[in-house]
């Protein structure tokens, strides 16, 4: 048997038919005030994801009414989009005290996961992700909704690759006689790492608030770490609130100015300096969203969220991953292979101890090709700059080598996030003298 979810004396276990009709397979995920089942639907026959409220862990009546109502609102909400970046919701109701939400089951990743596996993200992949949220995100807006917790883990990307925004439990709705303020109890709504200046300070939050959230999103990808970092909940919301981020372009070279100045303004503290709404930031990445002529985008894993702009209606037996294609004449690849830069790391790893001198050859012709494709401060390309130091000592040019170091160790100074690498280049200049 699965564990159970309970309410009150009653509890649902593996096995279950809900309402006669969907039978409970297995948990997903379990939060705070929920639970994610995976279920099928016996009546039509597929499978389904079925989502309980869960008042029992609320300490007071007032509390189990505020976990209800932000159930019942996220059932609402999620109902009104028709969108295909939204779950589609089925069903909603109670039984036995139970309130339950059937929706779609989305089988692939959250975008927290698909972080989690790389590093920073091609401008194509993350415009792919990010598009489909601005699309959400307008129609919400336009009809009176604040999500107020866009995050990572709120975002997911199905196995056939579309973007899909989730949980608008906490959504402020116009109009509505109870405002759910509540993520867990007694705490103010939205997540630390990604909450805009005029929610962590309790002001009013509008649609500029969700584009905050959204610029935060977009930099973590690009820059592949999160704007700021912080262990403490409270000194990261004040982060938000005064905090500078490093700017994108030290982080990552090569980004067209447009969208350095987007995430800029989008990160902007005061709302009235972000972009007027989610249209305008869809309008300056959709030039940078891959075309069908694009070959897949080499050294990401699945799932590929590139693969509905690329292959629109594409047959499920098209396979979601292979070799780029090659583009005919001199047409510009939208894609850089990460893979080709780590493959380039290994092989010089491999003769570094036995042939330097073969290694230095190889990365001196290579490694200009990727500091122009990623930048040089990329970690693949710091990595294989390392390698050519590394080989030029092994090959007794301690010149050339402290030469490479004092480059990467200037180029990598006062970086955020780089500073192991600032450590690394000093401990090969020592071994230069």
């Amino acid at each position: 048997m699965f564990g159970g979810v309970g309410v009150g004396t009653s509890e649902i276990f593996g096995g279950h038919l809900l309402r006669s009709r969907y039978r409970l397979d297995q948990p997903l995920g379990k939060g705070g005030m929920g639970t994610v089942w995976q279920a099928y639907d016996t009546t039509l026959s597929r499978p389904v994801a079925v989502k309980f409220a869960n008042p029992a862990v609320a300490s007071t009546p007032e509390l189990r009414s505020e976990i209800v109502k932000r159930f019942q609102q996220e059932a609402a909400v999620t109902a009104l989009f028709t969108s295909v970046a939204v779950p589609t919701v089925y069903d909603f109701g109670e039984e036995s005290g139970h309130f339950y939400l059937v929706m779609e089951q989305i089988d692939g990743a959250s975008l927290k996961e698909f972080l989690d596996e790389g590093d920073l993200l091609e401008l194509p992949v993350a415009a792919s992700i990010i598009v489909p949220i601005c699309h959400v995100l307008a129609a919400a807006h336009r009809a009176g909704v604040v999500h107020r917790d866009l995050k990572p883990s709120n975002v997911m990307i199905s196995a056939q690759g579309y973007t899909k925004v989730l949980d608008f439990g906490i959504a402020r709705v116009e109009g509505a006689l109870d405002d759910t303020r509540l993520t867990t109890a007694g705490k103010n709504p939205g997540s630390a790492a990604y909450m805009p200046p005029e929610q962590v300070k309790g002001e009013e939050v509008t649609g500029r608030s969700d584009l905050y959230s959204l610029g935060c999103l977009l930099y973590e990808m690009l820059a592949g770490r999160p704007v700021f970092h912080d262990q403490n909940d409270h000194d990261l919301r004040q982060m938000h609130v005064v905090g500078t981020p490093d700017p994108l372009g030290l982080l990552r070279e090569g980004l067209p100015d447009d969208v350095l100045a987007l995430v800029a303004r989008l990160l902007a503290k005061d709302p009235a300096e972000r972009p007027a709404t989610a249209d305008e930031v869809n309008r300056v990445l959709r030039p940078y969203l891959p075309i069908s002529s694009d070959g897949p985008p080499a050294g990401y894993l699945w799932p590929d969220p590139t693969r509905p702009f690329r292959e629109p209606f594409a047959p499920d037996d098209v396979p979601m991953t292979g070799s780029r294609i090659e583009l005919p004449g001199t047409a510009a690849w939208t894609y850089r292979p990460r893979a080709d830069a780590k493959d380039l790391h290994h092989e010089a790893r491999r003769l570094l101890a036995t042939k330097p001198a073969q290694a230095v050859d190889l990365l001196t012709a290579r490694l200009p090709d990727f500091g122009e494709q990623y930048g040089l401060r990329a970690r693949e390309v710091l990595d294989l700059r390392f390698d050519l130091a590394e080989a030029l000592l092994a090959k007794g040019d301690r010149e050339e080598a402290r030469a490479v170091y004092m480059e990467i160790q200037r180029d990598t100074f006062g970086v955020l996030g780089l500073e192991d690498y600032g450590t690394r280049a000093e401990e090969g200049l020592s071994l230069c003298d």
